[in-house]
């Protein structure tokens, strides 16, 4: 089952648009997508017409994205955003949160503290969780979110993003990833980059990323290392573009689907 992220096909995905957002479910649906993966927020804040709009788009939901507020530690903060975010996926049947962090770590040890506690909640809701590591922040690399999930029980889980996958620091750790339990890795996001990075990459991640297929990725080393781990990942397309977003979102919702069909195995 291939996903596509639908808030790549917002003209502002930080916004609370019911109307953009059907649009962008409905786009991914035509273009040929069996499911589709929603930022929790816009579910959740956005009412009942944001439901509508998922639940009207008869895509299967595989992931809600995302979980910021357990780094420092198991506080009820955390608590609470999960159990929304739980709340969220179980509206629209999900079985996959996504987790991540924006900024620095001052603690690893609150950190993995404080995923622990998230994954345990979500383990007892059904749902398991995906840690995306981001090459600007605290997370860098797999191997960061690997330490993290490691300290967690069987629902403290990684996401893969092809993207942060050749821009963290290092570069892309097979060897390490050909180690790793492959119920650990929850999820699969699919993107391409050039082989040079700008200076600054985190706006590079949310405005210029390829088709995949079209940049370095080596997708097929990718998939022969999920399949020694025996990894049955979530696989969704998550390709923020400027300029394919100025075709509009069933243009680009159809190149995207075909990009990313043309680098799947499975």
């Amino acid at each position: 089952m291939l996903s596509n992220c639908a808030p790549t096909l917002l003209a502002n995905p930080y916004e609370l648009n019911a109307a953009a957002l059907r649009e962008s479910i409905v786009a991914t649906r035509d273009a040929g997508f069996e499911a589709v993966g929603l930022w929790g927020f816009h579910v959740q804040f956005g009412g009942e017409e944001a439901v509508a709009a998922v639940t009207d788009g008869g895509l299967a939901v595989t992931t809600i994205d995302a979980a910021l507020s357990w780094v420092e530690g198991p506080s009820m903060a955390a608590l609470d955003e999960i159990d929304g975010l739980i709340a969220v996926a179980d509206r629209v049947d999900a079985a996959v949160i996504h987790a991540t962090t924006l900024g620095p770590v001052a603690d690893m040890g609150a950190a993995k503290d404080g995923y622990a506690a998230i994954a345990a909640r979500a383990e007892a809701a059904g749902k398991v969780l995906g840690l995306e590591f981001l090459p600007w922040t605290g997370i860098p690399t797999l191997a960061a979110a690997n330490e993290i999930a490691a300290h967690g029980g069987s629902a403290a889980g990684i996401l893969l993003d092809t993207w942060h996958w050749v821009r963290q620091p290092g570069g892309p750790d097979l060897e390490l990833l050909r180690s790793i339990p492959g119920h650990r890795i929850t999820s699969v996001q699919l993107s391409d980059a050039p082989a040079a990075p700008v200076a600054d990459v985190e706006p590079e991640a949310m405005t210029a990323r390829l088709l995949p297929g079209s940049g370095v990725v080596d997708f097929e080393t990718l998939w022969d290392a999920l399949d020694h781990i025996g990894a049955a990942p979530v696989v969704a397309a998550e390709v923020f573009s400027d300029s394919l977003k100025r075709g509009g979102p069933v243009a680009m919702a159809q190149q995207i689907h075909d990009a990313s069909r043309g680098v799947l195995r499975r």
